[in-house]
């Protein structure tokens, strides 16, 4: 082939790839045509629900294993609970514990110490209900009094309530 005939024929390449691009950039900068969304709606199902009765009934006439010999009662065809037929010991009554005014919570952490080895003390660093603050001994907070902070543990004491918390 001639350098002539090589020259044309890149030409001709060189123009058909430069007009596929530019007809790929008309067509981009053109958009989409605006699709009619409203045709035609599929067809929606409606869920149906169907009620049926359990066919099986539970036998529970084995024994507790929380209450000593006593059984679950059962439930008749007619589903009416009855108990079970066996014989058994008499049940003691419960007295219900008597009703103590509630005491407001304390939420208290022991997160960490810091020891001052030059003057051989201790502070506890413990949050209280979320608030965090630095104890020695013999401090009070929130009526405790702080009697002994160690590593591991932190010794407080109310009137005769002793509390010990831990990490």
């Amino acid at each position: 082939m001639s350098k002539k005939a090589k020259t044309y024929l890149l030409i001709v390449i060189i123009i058909l790839s430069w007009g596929y691009v530019g007809y790929k950039i008309y067509k981009a900068l053109q958009g989409d045509d605006e699709k009619d969304l409203n045709l035609e709606r599929p067809e929606i199902k409606k869920i149906v629900e169907i009620n049926k009765k359990d066919s099986v009934i539970l036998l529970l006439n084995y024994p507790d294993p929380f209450l000593k010999g006593g059984n679950f009662s059962k439930i008749n065809n007619s589903g009416v609970h009855s108990s079970s037929p066996r014989t058994e010991k008499p049940v003691p009554v419960i007295k219900p514990a008597p009703v103590v005014s509630p005491q407001a919570f304390l939420d208290i952490k022991y997160v960490g110490l810091v020891r001052n080895n030059e003057k051989g003390t201790s502070t506890a660093m413990m949050t209280i209900n979320g608030k965090s603050s630095f104890v020695k001994v013999n401090d009070v907070m929130e009526g405790y009094t702080i009697l002994e902070v160690s590593p591991v543990t932190v010794k407080l004491k109310k009137g005769k309530e002793l509390l010990i918390i831990t990490k």
